[in-house]
């Protein structure tokens, strides 16, 4: 009797465990790998959830964030889009994984903030880490209980990364002035501070950390305008001085492997190599524009100097060899060719007169080439004419603008010859220009909604914004 009744709890026991692993297992066949959540000037959200499937499952089930959601999508990381159904009452989706190991959805809600007059509150409690991403110009006015684990700026949006927990968000629209969107300026410019540290080895950004001191000074007596200010600042010079330092070390790169060069051909290169000692001195104390200044300078020096080298007897030697070869190879041409040559001058000589002489209806009809050049004239003036309409539209943006750089100025001057659209590889070409520091130009320009950028055939075109 008591053998049945221990078989009966041991077989309970084992339906029971089987239950609470197949509960496991369900929670377990995916992995949530990142939430982004895209707040919208109007209070709606965009939310994208990232998932990897576990032990190649056919379906799960997730619950979403937010309530009455819309525009549902699911696709895999090819675009591939795949099936599943909706509970709007429980907010959970069913969906047929097909095997993928891979999945995003993608979906609005206006369910995540509250409109409450002017100031506005964003409130979620996640079962994961997330990032969300602010309106344009929005300023935050409280972060809550849990703060942010990264704070970061693109462009005029805050991104506010978080772990699993309640996060709430105050923030309005249009006013500034307070101490945490002070504080989220200086905890960005830290990051890009540390960034720019961090890619750029050696590189001396004393000046950026004293502003970035001074912004923490701002904020500690309570002037939180000037604190954001500053803080702003310390990203944008930051970036800039970064740009430098690589352009400075490349250049004095290029002309200490061209003073080699011409040192290993015995030319004199004296002058060179005191301009890039010049060079490393003002490099190594931070001032890299002037450090980019000598080193080119360096570079002009032994391209003057080559110049100077070449002896004027040898120039005439190399005439006097090349005036006798040339006549030789036409005297053969014209021998060889005659029967073909003659006849051709003469159609040119024939046509010439017809030209000069008044154009009858039955001459007009034989020489229709002729009329047509005009034409074609007309049309490279109309060009012409576009093309310089554009350079001075774009030289009077410049002028408006008032803080582009010499680089960025030159960029968008190029673009508007090249009619208002270019390849990055063209440009970076013309420029000469490292990848890293064109990529940082052009992204400047976007920022300043000068240009945009196009991706065509695994290439950025870069295009003119600039409204006739």
């Amino acid at each position: 009797m008591k053998f049945f009744a221990l078989s009966i709890i041991l077989v309970f026991f084992i339906f029971l465990s089987g239950t609470i692993f197949n509960k496991v297992l369900s929670q377990v066949q995916y992995q949530v790998n990142s939430i982004f959540i895209g707040i919208l000037s109007n209070g709606d959200s965009i939310v994208q959830y990232d998932l990897r499937m576990k032990n190649n499952t056919n379906e799960i089930t997730l619950p979403l964030i937010g309530g009455n959601i819309s525009d549902i999508l699911v696709k895999n990381y090819l675009s591939k889009y795949l099936g599943y159904t909706f509970n709007s009452v429980t907010n959970e989706i069913k969906i047929n994984t097909q095997n993928e190991s891979q999945l995003r959805i993608t979906y609005q809600t206006p369910g995540l903030v509250n409109k409450q007059e002017r100031e506005w509150s964003f409130f979620i409690k996640s079962a994961f880490p997330f990032t969300v991403k602010l309106p344009n110009d929005a300023v935050v006015t409280n972060l809550g209980e849990q703060s942010p684990s990264l704070i970061r700026k693109l462009g005029g949006q805050n991104l506010l990364s978080f772990d699993k927990g309640k996060i709430s968000i105050d923030y309005v629209i249009g006013y500034a002035g307070t101490r945490e969107q002070a504080i989220i300026s200086i905890s960005s410019a830290e990051l890009d501070l540390a960034k720019a540290e961090s890619d750029h080895v050696g590189i001396n950004l004393d000046e950026v950390k004293s502003i970035l001191n001074t912004a923490k000074t701002a904020v500690n007596q309570s002037n939180f305008i000037e604190a954001e200010r500053l803080a702003n600042n310390v990203s944008d010079i930051s970036r800039r001085v970064a740009e430098s330092y690589e352009a400075s070390k490349d250049m004095i790169s290029n002309a200490t492997r061209k003073v080699e060069d011409a040192q290993a051909m015995n030319t004199d290169a004296s002058q060179a190599s005191e301009f890039i000692s010049k060079s490393n001195i003002e490099f190594s104390q931070g001032n890299y524009p002037k450090a980019l200044e000598y080193a080119t300078l360096a570079v002009n020096s032994l391209d003057v100097t080559k110049q100077e080298q070449m002896s004027p007897s040898s120039s005439s030697s190399t005439f006097l060899f090349i005036i006798p070869l040339a006549a030789s190879v036409g005297f053969f041409i014209i021998v060889k060719y005659r029967s073909k040559i003659i006849p051709h001058l003469q159609s040119t000589r024939f046509k010439k007169d017809t030209l000069n002489n008044d154009l009858t209806p039955n001459s007009l009809q034989e020489n229709n080439l002729t009329e047509k050049q005009p034409a074609m004239k007309e049309q490279v003036n109309i060009d012409s004419s576009t093309q310089s309409d554009l350079h001075r539209l774009v030289a009077d943006v410049i002028k408006q603008k008032g803080n582009l750089k010499p680089e960025e100025r030159e960029i968008l001057f190029y673009i508007s010859e090249k009619e208002g659209a270019a390849f990055e590889g063209e440009i970076r070409n013309k420029f000469i220009l490292p990848k890293t520091s064109l990529w940082r130009l052009i992204k400047r320009l976007e920022r300043e909604d000068l240009i945009e950028v196009t991706k065509i055939g695994g290439q950025n075109l870069i295009k003119l914004k600039i409204q006739k």
